[in-house]
C-alpha cells in the first residue's frame, strides 16, 4: 500500500503542499508553471515511498540538488590549486563568481537532455508496473498543467548527448539561436562545457554523437528550457547575460576537472537515501524552499561522506612519528627542504630506510602549505596496498588528533575482500554518532575520543574510491587515469586534489612508466603534488619523471639533469638535488651479492634445509612453476631433516584472496616488526620463530613488511635484485646477534655449455627480458672479486652498475658475453618500442607536441573505452594498466554431497542467489556475496586456455541452480582440490599451495 503523499510537508524545508510559487508570486495559476512538472527520476528501489515521499522526482529538484552538492564540494572538497584554476576558467579570477557559475552548469547536466517529449514519456512506459501506473497519473497531471507531451515522437537519443547538442544555444552561444539559426561566431567555451556535460555517464561524446542527438523540440519546449534555466539562474544568483564572457576553460586540466566535478556532484545528488524527492503536488511550488532543502541535504551528505578538505595543524616530525621521533639523514634533509608549493619530490633510498615515513610527512606538509584535501598512496600490488593501508590508518589516527574523522578508501579490484577495508567499514558503522565531528569542525573540547579513520560503503562502488579524501591502492589507478575509458576523467579529478605518492617506482614496466608520465603531466597542470619513492631508480627513469612534470607545467626540463638521491622540482620547474648527510651505519657494508650456480630444486632444497637450520631463510623464484617445484622438493625432504610443515610457507599470486590474505598475515605476523608500533624501534618481534623457510615469487619483493636473514634469489634485473635484497636485515632489532657484515645475497643462475647463463627466449610472456638478465649477470660478474662477494657501500655504487645495464648501447668487447649482449640488445630495444607504442596508442597528454588539448580530444566514443565497457571493439584500444600475461578471473567453489560452499571443509555455505545491488532489501546480501566472490577469485593465465591445455572457462561445469554465476567463470572443486569437471584434470587447488597446472615447463634457450 503506497502512502498518500499529497498532504505531507517536505521533511527538510517544511514546505506545505501548493505553496505560493517562487518565480511569479503574483501569478500562481497552475498552467503558468508547466516546467515544474518535468520528470527526472523514478523511485526504482522504493526508498522515497518507504518514507512517505512521492514516487518520482522533478527535473528542477534534481538540478538544484546537483547544484547544491557542487557548491559544497567547491567550498569544502576542492584543493586550493584546483579552486584557483576554476576561478580563472569560470569567474575571471573571482572564486565566488566561479562557484555560482559552476553550480549553474552542474545543474544543467540533465537539461535539456531530459526536458524533451521523448525522454519524458519514458516514465509511463516504465517496465515496473507500479511505477508505470504512477507514470500515467503523472502524465495526466503534467499535461493538465501545460506540459506539451502530446503527439508522436521519434525515439529519444541518450539524454546526455541531447544536453551537449542543445545547451550551447540555451546558454547564449552566438553561433546559433534557440531555433538553430546561425548568427555569429562559435563560443568554444560553451561548446566545451556542453560536451563535457554530455559525458556525465562516463564517455564524453564526439562531434558526431553530439550533432546526431536531435529531438522534437517545438517552440513550446524551447520556452520551457528557457524558463527552467531562468529559474535556476535566479535561485543561484547568476546573470545569464554575462555568463558567456565568464566561461573560458582553456587549461587542459580544467576540462577534466570540470567533468569530474559534475559527475561527483550528480552521483551524490542522485542518492535517494540522502536527497528527498520533491514534486509540486507533494511540497508545493515555492522553489525558494526547494533550494533551501537542496542546500540542507547537500551539506549533510558532504559531512556524512567526510568530503571536507583536510585542515592540518603544524606538527613536528616527533609529533607525527612518535615511534621514530629522531629523523634519519634522508628524513632530516626533506624536513629542512621546507617544501611549500606544489612539487614533484623523488626520494631514492635503500629499502627499509624510512621512505614511507617521508611520504607520510610530505602528505601532511603539502596539505598544510598547498591546501590539498588528502593523499593517495599507489603501490605495485594489491597485497602491498592493504599492508600500507594499515600503516597509513595508524598515521592518520596520530596526526588528525582527537574528535576528527577521515575516510580512508582501499582502491583496487579486490577492495571488497580486503580485511583492512572491512575493518574501516566496521569503524564507520560504529562512528555514526550524530555528534561525530568532521575534519573542519573540531568544536567539542570536552570530548576526548581518539581520531576516527573509517570507510563509508558509498565508496565501494566502481570509480568512487579515488573520490575519498584519503586512499591507498594500486598503481593501476594512475596508469588508467590518462586513458580514455569510462569515467577516466573522474580518476584525474580525484587525484588532482591530493598529494599522490608513487611507491616502488622502479618496479614498473616501460608501458606503465610511459602512462605514469602522462598522468604526472595532467596532475602537474592541475596543481597536484607527486612524491616518488624508489630504492634503486635508474637515471633514465628519474629524468623521464622530471620531463613529464615539466611538460605539464609547460616549462623546459631541468638542466643539468637532477642526480638525486633527493630531487625536488617546484611548480615553476625549478630543481634542487639534495644529498643527505652521511649518518653512522649499523653495519659496515650495505649489500653483499654472490653469483651461485643453481643446483636444481632437489639440491637447493637440501641446501636450504641443512645449511640454514637457524634464522629466517627466503627463496624468491622468477616464476610460479619454479617456486612450486622448490616447495615440493622442500616438503619431500623436510621430515628427513627435522623440519615441520608449519615452518615452511609458499606465497605467490595464484591463491584465492582468502588464502593469500591468511598466508600474508602469517608472514608479517612472524617475520615482521613488533606488532605494537610503540615498541618496534627497540623490541624484537616476540612471535619471530627460531627458524622459518619462505618460498615465493615476485610478490615477496614489493612492499611486504618482513625481515629475512638468508636470501636466495633467481637472477633478475639488478634494480629488482636490490629490491629483494632490501628484505634482508630490514628490522635489525629482530637479530640482536647479527654479524657486523651485511647479510649475503645468493643470486642463482643456470650455466649453459658456453658458461653463460640460460635465458628465456626473447619475447616470451611473463618473464624478464633476456638482455637485462644477461646485462645484470655481466655487471655482477664483472664487478665481483674472484674469491669474495660483490660489495656495495653507497648509492653511488648501485647507480654506477645501473648505468652500465640500462644503457642505449651494450658494452663493447669481443668476449662471448659481449657477443651475447649485442645479439640480445635489438630484441630488448624492440620490446621497449612495442611497450612505448602500446602506451602512446592509449594515452592522452595535456600538451601533446606542446599544444593544449581541446574538449574534442577528450571524447572517448565507442572505440576507446575499456573492454567491458565496449564489447566487440578493438582490443588494442582498450584501457589497460599492465601488459603482462593476460589472465581470466575465476571463482572457486567447493561441491559437497549436500551443498556448495566457499571452503573445502564445508563450513561456509555459498549463497548463489541473485541480489540487486541497490534494492534496499537486497543491498547487504549483495555486498556480502560480492565479498565472497572476491575472496574466492583466482586468476587463470590466458595461455593455459586452448589446444592441449584447458577449455575456455565459459564452458566449465557450474553448480545448479546458481543465477548469480550466470555471467561469471567458475571452478567447481571437490574438497580435495581436484576439479569436478574431468576436462580440468591437470588443475589442482589447495589452500596451502594455490592453483597449479601440471604440464611441461616453458622451454629455455642456452645463450
Amino acid at each position: 500500500m503506497v502512502a498518500k503523499v499529497d498532504t505531507l510537508p517536505c521533511r527538510v524545508c517544511g514546505a506545505q503542499p501548493h505553496a505560493q510559487p517562487g518565480l511569479n508570486p503574483e501569478n500562481d495559476a497552475p498552467h503558468s508553471l508547466p516546467w515544474l512538472w518535468l520528470w527526472a527520476k523514478t523511485d526504482r528501489f522504493g526508498l522515497s515511498r518507504k518514507r512517505g515521499g512521492p514516487p518520482w522526482n522533478t527535473l528542477l529538484a534534481h538540478c538544484l540538488d546537483t547544484a547544491a552538492v557542487c557548491g559544497e564540494l567547491f567550498d569544502h572538497y576542492l584543493a586550493t590549486p584546483v579552486r584557483a584554476r576554476f576561478a580563472q576558467a569560470f569567474g575571471a579570477g573571482d572564486a565566488a563568481t566561479a562557484r555560482r557559475v559552476l553550480m549553474l552548469l552542474a545543474a544543467a547536466h540533465d537539461m535539456p537532455g531530459k526536458a524533451n517529449p521523448a525522454n519524458q514519456l519514458r516514465f509511463p512506459q516504465n517496465q515496473n508496473p507500479e511505477l508505470a501506473a504512477h507514470g500515467r497519473r503523472w502524465q495526466a497531471e503534467a499535461q493538465a498543467h501545460g506540459l506539451p507531451l502530446g503527439g508522436l515522437h521519434r525515439p529519444a537519443p541518450p539524454h546526455a548527448h541531447v544536453t551537449a547538442r542543445y545547451l550551447p544555444a540555451l546558454l547564449g552561444c552566438p553561433c546559433c539561436t534557440d531555433d538553430e539559426r546561425h548568427s555569429g561566431p562559435e563560443h568554444e567555451g560553451l561548446h566545451a562545457i556542453a560536451a563535457l556535460l554530455g559525458g556525465h555517464h562516463g564517455h564524453i561524446p564526439n562531434s558526431t554523437g553530439i550533432t546526431t542527438a536531435e529531438c522534437d523540440l517545438t517552440p513550446a519546449w524551447r520556452h520551457i528550457h528557457r524558463d527552467v534555466l531562468d529559474e535556476l539562474a535566479r535561485l543561484l544568483d547568476v546573470d545569464l547575460a554575462t555568463l558567456p564572457a565568464l566561461v573560458h576553460p582553456e587549461r587542459p586540466s580544467v576540462l577534466a576537472l570540470f567533468a569530474g566535478l559534475v559527475v561527483h556532484s550528480d552521483w551524490i545528488a542522485s542518492d535517494e537515501s540522502r536527497f528527498t524527492y520533491r514534486t509540486p503536488e507533494a511540497v508545493g511550488t515555492d522553489t525558494n524552499l526547494w533550494w533551501h532543502g537542496s542546500r540542507t541535504e547537500a551539506a549533510t551528505a558532504i559531512r556524512e561522506l567526510r568530503l571536507h578538505r583536510w585542515q592540518p595543524t603544524e606538527l613536528t616530525w616527533a609529533e607525527q612519528m612518535p615511534n621514530t621521533p629522531k629523523p634519519r639523514p634522508a628524513q632530516r634533509t626533506v624536513i629542512d627542504a621546507r617544501i611549500t608549493t606544489p612539487s614533484l619530490v623523488i626520494i631514492e633510498d635503500t629499502t627499509g630506510g624510512g621512505k614511507t615515513e617521508i611520504a607520510q610527512y610530505l602528505t601532511h606538509r603539502l596539505a598544510l602549505t598547498c591546501g590539498y584535501h588528502g593523499a593517495y598512496f599507489a603501490l605495485p600490488l594489491r597485497a602491498a596496498s592493504d599492508q600500507l593501508a594499515r600503516r597509513y590508518r595508524d598515521y592518520l589516527t596520530v596526526i588528525l588528533g582527537s574528535h576528527e574523522a577521515a575516510n580512508l578508501a582501499v582502491v583496487h579490484g579486490s577492495a571488497h575482500a580486503s580485511e583492512i577495508s572491512r575493518e574501516l567499514q566496521n569503524a564507520s558503522a560504529a562512528a555514526t554518532d550524530p555528534h561525530l565531528i568532521n575534519l573542519t569542525t573540531c568544536d567539542d573540547p570536552d570530548s576526548h575520543q581518539p581520531a576516527s579513520v573509517v570507510l563509508n560503503t558509498w565508496y565501494e562502488q566502481r570509480s568512487r574510491g579515488l573520490l575519498s579524501c584519503f586512499g591507498v591502492g594500486t598503481i593501476d589507478q594512475l596508469v588508467l587515469a590518462p586513458q580514455k575509458s569510462r569515467h577516466w576523467f573522474l580518476r584525474l579529478y580525484g587525484l588532482a586534489n591530493k598529494t599522490v605518492v608513487i611507491d616502488e617506482a622502479h618496479a614498473y614496466e616501460l608501458y606503465q612508466q610511459q602512462l605514469l608520465g602522462a598522468a604526472i603531466a595532467w596532475l602537474a597542470d592541475a596543481g597536484a603534488s607527486i612524491v616518488v619513492l624508489s630504492a634503486t631508480l635508474p637515471a633514465n627513469q628519474r629524468h623521464a619523471l622530471v620531463a613529464a612534470w615539466c611538460s605539464g607545467l609547460q616549462t623546459n626540463p631541468c638542466a643539468p639533469k637532477p642526480s638525486g638521491p633527493i630531487t625536488v622540482i617546484d611548480d615553476q620547474g625549478r630543481c634542487r638535488s639534495l644529498t643527505p648527510a652521511r649518518g653512522k651505519s649499523r653495519r659496515t657494508h650495505r649489500t653483499r651479492i654472490r653469483l651461485v650456480t643453481d643446483p636444481g630444486p632437489e639440491a637447493l632444497a637440501h641446501t636450504l634445509l641443512t645449511r640454514h637450520t637457524a634464522g629466517i631463510t627466503t627463496a624468491i623464484r622468477n616464476t610460479f612453476a619454479r617456486a612450486e617445484d622448490l616447495h615440493q622438493s622442500v616438503l619431500a625432504q623436510a621430515e628427513e631433516h627435522g623440519w615441520k610443515t608449519e615452518e615452511i610457507l609458499l606465497l605467490h599470486g595464484r591463491y584465492f584472496e582468502r588464502d593469500r590474505a591468511r598466508h600474508q598475515a602469517v608472514l608479517e605476523g612472524k617475520l615482521g616488526p613488533h606488532p605494537d608500533p610503540a615498541l618496534r624501534a627497540n623490541t624484537p618481534n616476540p612471535d619471530r620463530p627460531a627458524r622459518f623457510l619462505l618460498i615465493g615469487t615476485q610478490v615477496l619483493e614489493q612492499s611486504l613488511d618482513y625481515d629475512t636473514d638468508h636470501l636466495y634469489t633467481d637472477l633478475c634485473p639488478f634494480d629488482l635484485l636490490l629490491q629483494r635484497r632490501g628484505r634482508q636485515g630490514r628490522h635489525t632489532v629482530n637479530r640482536p646477534n647479527h654479524s657486523h657484515l651485511a647479510p649475503l645475497t645468493h643470486v642463482l643462475w643456470t650455466p649453459g655449455e658456453s658458461g653463460l647463463p640460460h635465458l628465456p627466449r626473447p619475447g616470451a610472456p611473463g618473464v624478464y627480458d633476456p638482455y637485462i638478465l644477461a646485462a645484470t649477470w655481466h655487471a655482477i660478474h664483472q664487478h665481483m672479486p674472484t674469491h669474495a662477494p660483490l660489495t656495495l657501500t653507497s648509492t653511488a655504487d648501485t647507480q654506477r652498475i645501473l648505468t652500465t645495464i640500462y644503457t642505449t648501447m651494450p658494452p663493447h668487447g669481443d668476449t662471448p658475453i659481449h657477443q651475447l649482449l649485442h645479439t640480445l640488445h635489438p630484441h630488448w630495444q624492440r620490446r621497449l618500442r612495442d611497450e612505448r607504442k602500446a602506451a602512446e596508442g592509449r594515452e592522452l597528454r595535456p600538451y601533446p607536441d606542446g599544444e593544449a588539448v581541446t574538449y574534442e580530444d577528450l571524447a572517448s566514443g565507442p572505440n576507446h573505452g575499456a573492454a567491458d565497457d565496449d564489447p566487440g571493439h578493438p582490443a588494442h584500444l582498450a584501457a589497460r594498466s599492465r601488459l603482462g600475461t593476460p589472465s581470466i578471473n575465476v571463482i572457486g567453489l567447493y561441491q559437497h554431497p549436500d551443498r556448495i560452499t566457499w571452503d573445502p571443509e564445508g563450513n561456509e555455505p555459498a549463497d548463489l542467489q541473485r541480489y540487486h545491488p541497490y534494492a534496499d532489501q537486497d543491498r547487504e546480501a549483495h555486498r556480502l556475496q560480492r565479498r565472497h566472490f572476491l575472496l574466492n577469485t583466482v586468476r587463470v593465465p590466458h595461455h593455459w586456455i586452448g589446444t592441449n591445455h584447458l577449455p575456455h572457462p565459459a564452458t566449465w561445469a557450474k553448480p545448479e541452480p546458481a543465477p548469480s554465476l550466470s555471467d561469471r567463470h567458475t571452478l567447481l572443486l571437490r574438497p580435495d582440490g581436484h576439479p569436478v569437471d574431468r576436462r580440468l584434470a591437470h588443475l589442482t587447488y589447495t589452500p596451502q599451495t594455490g592453483l597449479s597446472h601440471r604440464r611441461s615447463p616453458q622451454p629455455q634457450v642456452a645463450s
